[in-house]
C-alpha cells in the first residue's frame, strides 16, 4: 500500500522573537557597564599629581553604583513551573491483534485512539486504510508507532 498526499506544505521562517522592551536586569547591566567605563576613563584621565582621596572617592562611587545596579533584579517576574510530562503511551484498549500462520500483527485504529483521548500527532507514513465494522478508518501498526517514539504495551 502506498499513500499519496496532495496537501501543500509551507516553510515557516525560523527567526527568533526579539525583545522590544528593556527589562530591569538589562537596565541594571547597562548602568553597571556605564559606571565601570566611566570609572576607567576617570582613572586614566586623572593626572599623576592627583591626591589619593580623589581616586578613592571615584572608585567608591563606581562600587556604590555597581552595588545599586546589582540589587535591581527582576523578582516581580513569576518563575515558570515545569509541567508534568505527558506520556506518549498508546491506549492498549484500542489494540487489534491479527494472528497469522507466520506472524501476528497488532494494529491501532485512529478512531479508537481519538475516543480514548490520544491527542498526539500520528505519523501519516504509518497509516493504512481499513474498514472496521463497515466504517472506513486509518490503522497504525504497533511497530511503526514504536519507531515514531510512542510507547506501545507488549513486546
Amino acid at each position: 500500500m502506498s499513500v499519496t498526499f496532495t496537501a501543500k506544505s509551507y516553510r515557516i521562517a525560523g527567526h527568533g522573537i526579539g525583545e522590544t522592551t528593556l527589562s530591569g536586569r538589562r537596565v541594571a547591566a547597562m548602568i553597571t557597564g556605564g559606571a565601570a567605563a566611566l570609572a576607567l576613563i576617570l582613572a586614566t584621565a586623572i593626572p599623576a599629581k592627583a591626591e589619593p582621596n580623589d581616586l578613592t572617592k571615584a572608585l567608591i562611587a563606581a562600587l556604590v553604583v555597581g552595588a545599586i545596579a546589582h540589587e535591581l533584579k527582576d523578582n516581580d517576574r513569576p518563575v515558570p513551573r515545569p509541567e508534568p510530562a505527558k506520556t506518549k503511551r498508546v491506549p492498549a484498549v484500542c489494540a487489534i491483534s491479527i494472528d497469522g500462520a507466520d506472524r501476528s500483527v497488532t494494529l491501532f485504529p485512529e478512531s479508537c485512539l481519538r475516543e480514548e483521548g490520544f491527542d498526539y500527532r500520528l505519523p501519516r507514513h504509518c497509516a493504512n486504510s481499513a474498514t472496521i465494522f463497515g466504517k472506513r478508518d486509518r490503522v497504525y501498526s504497533a511497530q511503526c508507532l514504536r519507531e515514531a517514539g510512542f510507547r506501545v504495551s507488549g513486546r
